[in-house]
């Protein structure tokens, strides 16, 4: 008689996939060094898409677009001119909550709020070393020393992690 592990039944245990949600962001470095990211919400009911451009040298959102696609209400598409709201942002600390208030809310859309939290996320990532000479998310930056990227990023990044936490 084979005998089941209780622990492994638990870590395994019998399931049927009823949706799944996926968010895509591609980066593009453009021929006047700005980065333009395009993104993509997908889940049974949205198809969603966000354009963004960001000037690297600034961090400043220089253009934003979205569209709908696919939506559960015929009224969803009307909050996509919000995305335009974007522009002017600098991608930096206190970011997410000026996102929040332009296009979150009860007028605006949770889900491309969450789309843009993710791609300004990203762009922020895209764009690491840049200001210390590396270019758009650089292999050389990328293959620095551990403690080199850290010393170069610490700043930037400080208080955003476990790794970056700062005692001041």
């Amino acid at each position: 008689m084979t005998t089941v592990d209780k622990t492994d039944v638990a870590l395994s245990p019998v399931k049927r996939l009823v949706s799944k949600r996926d968010i895509g962001i591609e980066a593009f470095e453009l021929e006047n060094g700005n980065v333009m990211l395009e993104a993509t919400f997908l889940d049974p009911y949205h198809l969603i898409r966000l354009n963004i451009q960001v000037d690297p040298r600034t961090r400043t959102i220089v253009a934003a677009k979205s569209q709908m696609a696919n939506h559960p209400h015929s009224i969803c598409p009307s909050v996509t001119e919000k995305a335009k709201l974007l522009t002017g942002l600098v991608i930096g600390r206190g970011i997410t909550k000026e996102i929040s208030k332009r296009i979150g809310g009860s007028e605006g859309c949770v889900h491309l709020r969450e789309l843009a939290f993710e791609t300004v996320n990203f762009a922020a990532t895209v764009m690491m070393g840049y200001d210390e000479g590396f270019g758009l998310m650089s292999r050389e930056f990328n293959i620095l020393d551990e403690k080199k990227r850290f010393d170069l990023s610490k700043q930037i990044l400080k208080n955003t992690c476990h790794v970056y936490k700062s005692d001041d």
